[in-house]
């Protein structure tokens, strides 16, 4: 099993080395292929003292758009992240030449390499995307839950059927449980299985080195980044308070007021174009304001492109978008698959309402709904509503309200102005990314689920 792991880790780390060498030899094979392989030293001497710049800025883009992650992406995704990352470092060079005061770096290989990059990236990724692919296999599972198994179970049956087999599902109360585990390679545990039996779980799993994934609850979120303290000589971990100390305000403050300005001087064409687009579409109204609730429960009126007809839902009262809502416009959709119909929000962040990165503002009816429905949904407004967040990038518009909660708790929890940049480059990932825009959806009972496409899983779970 180490030696498993450690040509696992070799192997992510030998990845990346080849990705930077990738990308710094991209940039001389261009110099080749405009200067007739005979570049003069004049020109490629500014390129050679940045490469170092070059490196770091890619390896930091690679992190924020996901490609450190060589299993679970698609292929599709993968490439996607490559096209982004390159992007970002054809900008940054730009800067990092300008700083440097490499006047002699040519523009043409300025545009020509990203293209060169992309190509070889996306042949090169293909290959160890397969290699990882291969090397995982499709492990045998088994899933362990009560209320939430069945949700938890088609997703992987659905999303995850290339990595995971689930061959055993079963509750707390099955005799056999602990004979599936060790017939299996992976455990899944829900959130509400009994504590004291996740902790033989648990127990069991890290004895037998099996992987194990657990959906938290917030008592597993608390105990992330407790700090390690002691009573005399006894450990004791100090769980953190939820929320941001008056430094950490400052600085997000200072964070939105910069982003907001810059996001509607550069936006500030496209929401020209959507204005008019709106305005000739039907002739309604161009914004859109609705009471949402923010940090401390506080009400405010948010403001949006109008991506429904007028007066939407003057018959059906408050209810959440679906897929195919036959209250959107066709310039609505345009608007929410691009989310573009959130620029306005701008202004709501410039303003104070809002942030830049935060739990997404729900509406007063619904906050009060889920209240009753979530017990940690209250957690969620102990910071301010922003505008993009981890639910956002990790999660879908079809998410649901509890594992979005989850989401925004954990962000709180792991709060910083690093989380909050990379977040932000990573709401530019998933603007363009369809799956991520859906409205809710009515998935496949569990029921048919099974019997369409997984007869072989073993389950044992007690329906009374």
């Amino acid at each position: 099993m180490k030696k498993i792991q450690w040509g696992t880790q070799l192997f992510r780390f030998g990845t990346f080395v080849v990705d930077s060498i990738i990308v710094v030899f991209s940039v001389y094979l261009a110099f080749l292929l405009l200067f007739n392989f005979n570049p003069p030293e004049y020109n490629i001497n500014p390129f050679i003292e940045i490469i170092p710049f070059i490196v770091i800025a890619y390896l930091i883009f690679m992190y924020v758009f996901g490609l450190e992650d060589l299993l679970k992406r698609s292929m599709s995704e993968t490439i996607y992240s490559i096209f982004l990352s390159v992007g970002a470092l054809f900008i940054s060079t730009a800067f990092i030449t300008f700083f440097a005061r490499g006047f002699a770096y040519p523009r043409s290989v300025l545009i020509v390499s990203p293209i060169v990059q992309f190509i070889l990236l996306s042949l090169w990724r293909t290959i160890v995307w397969k290699i990882s692919r291969v090397n995982h296999g499709i492990k045998d599972s088994l899933i362990v839950g009560e209320q939430s198994i069945e949700y938890l179970t088609s997703k992987i049956l659905t999303k995850q059927k290339d990595l995971y087999k689930v061959k055993y599902i079963c509750d707390g109360k099955s005799k056999r449980l602990f004979s599936y585990l060790d017939k299996v390679e992976v455990v899944f545990l829900c959130n509400d299985v009994d504590l004291d039996l996740k902790k033989q779980i648990v127990d069991r799993c890290l004895m037998a080195r099996k992987s194990i994934y657990i959906i938290p609850d917030i008592y597993e979120i608390a105990l992330l980044n407790s700090k390690l303290n002691r009573a005399d000589d006894i450990p004791i971990l100090k769980v953190r308070k939820l929320g941001l100390t008056i430094e950490q305000r400052f600085f997000k403050r200072l964070l939105d007021v910069m982003v907001s300005l810059v996001g509607i001087i550069i936006t500030s064409p496209i929401m020209v174009i959507v204005t008019i687009a709106i305005k000739l579409s039907d002739g309604g109204n161009i914004f859109y304001k609705q009471e949402r609730v923010t940090e401390d429960e506080k009400v405010f009126n948010v403001l949006k492109f109008r991506t429904m007809v007028m007066n939407a839902e003057k018959l059906t009262g408050p209810v959440l978008a679906g897929d195919e809502d036959p209250r959107i416009t066709k310039i609505g959709k345009i608007l929410r698959a691009t989310r573009l119909d959130e620029l306005p929000q701008f202004f709501n962040i410039l303003f104070g309402s809002m942030s830049v990165v935060g739990p997404r503002p729900e509406r007063p009816f619904f906050v009060e709904q889920f209240k009753e429905e979530i017990p940690d949904y209250k957690y969620r407004t102990i910071v301010k509503a922003g505008l993009t967040g981890l639910a956002q990038v990790l999660g879908k518009y079809s998410t649901t309200p509890e594992d979005k909660v989850r989401y925004d708790i954990m962000y709180v929890r792991n709060y910083s102005i690093l989380l909050d940049l990379k977040l932000i480059l990573q709401t530019v990932k998933i603007m363009f990314m369809k799956e991520s825009s859906e409205g809710v959806k009515d998935d496949m009972p569990f029921d048919e689920l099974m019997k369409e496409e997984f007869s072989e899983v073993t389950v044992d779970v007690d329906k009374n």
